[in-house]
């Protein structure tokens, strides 16, 4: 954690009733699958990892949530009328910026969710770094944008922060990521701003190849591009990239392992964390072909 950031390293835990937690506005909403599996756990083997609470200003008894909406939502269904917390007193930025990291050490946020909370981060890294703020950087010849290593800031019209250089340090070793895929993502969001309300709630939306390449593209190209593809045709950028410039593809014949591979990787793209570990567990041991084998990384 960067100097500046000045988070309580301490907090008090405490058993609070669930009508004195407030949400507020989230950055996502919990996963009614996800939250059943919780459910399950917190029933069988009990709350592991609590949830983070701040007390509300101004709002005696009240307490607003900072991170585990999931877990939190588990106890609602389970009828449980407390849970146990961690209180901190956290500033907005704090909190905020608290939330944002749990979400990506967990591993819970994937694709557009997950270029959106890197690119929350970067929001906050602006506020607590305005050093690292400048206006309307030197473009690049081509097609007018701005150099790589700079990402727009939507919170401030005309102003950039240089994500290569210390913010995608500073984010990969506190959300424990590789730099390179926090730059990657910057250079999606920064390709993608546009297009993220139509991209919302697609199935585009969670496939993180697939953002990429549309970022990639000139501007002129995305909006009918984007068009293919959600009509559904059309899965491949490539291929909607040529239908949109009037060429039909080919199709290639798919063959049984290719339909095997293309399903079994649907089911894993919709899996959550737990049923991914589950997978993985029951192909732990077994005979597999090809000489390969599934273990543990900390085996």
């Amino acid at each position: 954690m960067t100097a500046s950031a000045q988070r309580p390293v301490t907090a008090v835990e405490l058993d609070i009733p669930l009508d004195r937690i407030v949400l507020g506005q989230r950055l996502r909403t919990p996963d009614t699958a996800r939250v059943a599996e919780v459910a399950v756990s917190i029933r069988e083997v009990g709350l592991i990892h609590l949830p983070t609470v701040r007390p509300l200003e101004g709002e005696d008894g009240l307490f607003k949530l900072v991170a585990g909406a999931t877990r939190v939502a588990a106890h609602r269904q389970l009828g449980l009328a407390t849970v146990r917390c961690k209180v901190r007193v956290l500033t907005d930025l704090d909190a905020r910026q608290m939330e944002v990291d749990e979400n990506l050490i967990r591993g819970e946020v994937s694709g557009l969710d997950f270029i959106l909370h890197v690119a929350e981060r970067l929001e906050l890294y602006a506020e607590r770094h305005p050093e690292e703020v400048v206006a309307e950087p030197v473009r690049s010849g081509r097609r007018g944008r701005p150099p790589k290593n700079f990402v727009s800031l939507t919170k401030r019209p005309n102003a950039y922060v240089r994500s290569l250089m210390g913010f995608a340090e500073e984010t990969a070793a506190e959300a424990r990521l590789s730099p390179r895929t926090v730059y990657r993502a910057c250079q999606a969001y920064a390709g993608l701003i546009a297009d993220i309300p139509r991209l919302r709630g697609t199935w585009i939306a969670k496939n993180e190849g697939v953002l990429r390449q549309l970022a990639s593209l000139p501007e002129a190209d995305k909006a009918p591009v984007i068009d293919i593809l959600l009509e559904g045709e059309n899965r491949s950028v490539s291929d909607a990239l040529a239908k949109a410039s009037g060429v039909i593809p080919t199709q290639t014949a798919r063959t049984p392992v290719d339909e095997t591979l293309k399903a079994f990787k649907a089911l894993w793209g919709k899996a959550s964390p737990v049923a991914r570990e589950a997978i993985l567990h029951e192909l732990a041991g077994k005979p597999l072909p090809g000489g390969w084998v599934v273990e543990r990384a900390d085996a």
